[in-house]
């Protein structure tokens, strides 16, 4: 059993790897831009719900750790209070704890996702570039070991791979 965590600035490729291993290795993934939309289609005030958004992806995966399950989180997780959430989940319920970083190093590159991306979030806009480096200057590094994927090389499959070797 395990917790596989997905972190990474919004448009650096964590969603579509979240979503390659949730059908290489059928398990759930939760993410927590879905769950936030859902509660601002709710009618939660869009300052309350970002928090909150990670503690309903932190109970939803306690709840399948619980039954036995291996769960994938996709998610920013740009500081440590989420971040020690996921570690204190995985010592709860004697699961493995893999960390995978996306990074897109490619600066033009990143940028033009982000300008060309829809994901169809109801109720979601879409990030945009400025957001993006206000996340960046916000964004903690790491001290837990990782997996650092630079998507900006390689195609999807090959980052598939890679992140499937991490994890074996």
């Amino acid at each position: 059993m395990q917790i596989i965590v997905l972190s990474g600035l919004p448009g650096s490729g964590k969603s579509t790897l979240a979503e390659g291993l949730s059908r290489t290795l059928s398990m759930p993934v939760f993410s927590v831009d879905p769950i936030e939309a859902a509660m601002w289609r709710s009618g939660l005030a869009k300052q309350s719900t970002g928090i909150a958004a990670y503690d309903v992806a932190i109970a939803l995966s306690d709840e399948h750790l619980r039954l036995g399950h291996s769960v994938i989180i996709d998610a920013v997780n740009p500081v440590d209070a989420p971040r020690a959430a996921w570690r204190n989940l995985a010592v709860k319920h004697r699961a493995g704890l893999k960390i995978i970083e996306c990074v897109c190093a490619d600066e033009a590159v990143h940028r033009r996702r982000i300008e060309v991306r829809v994901r169809n979030i109801e109720g979601m806009p879409e990030v945009t570039w400025n957001q993006v480096l206000e996340r960046r200057a916000e964004y903690e590094s790491w001290s837990d070991a990782r997996l650092v994927l630079d998507t900006s090389t390689g195609s999807a499959g090959q980052l598939l791979d890679e992140a499937l070797n991490y994890l074996r």
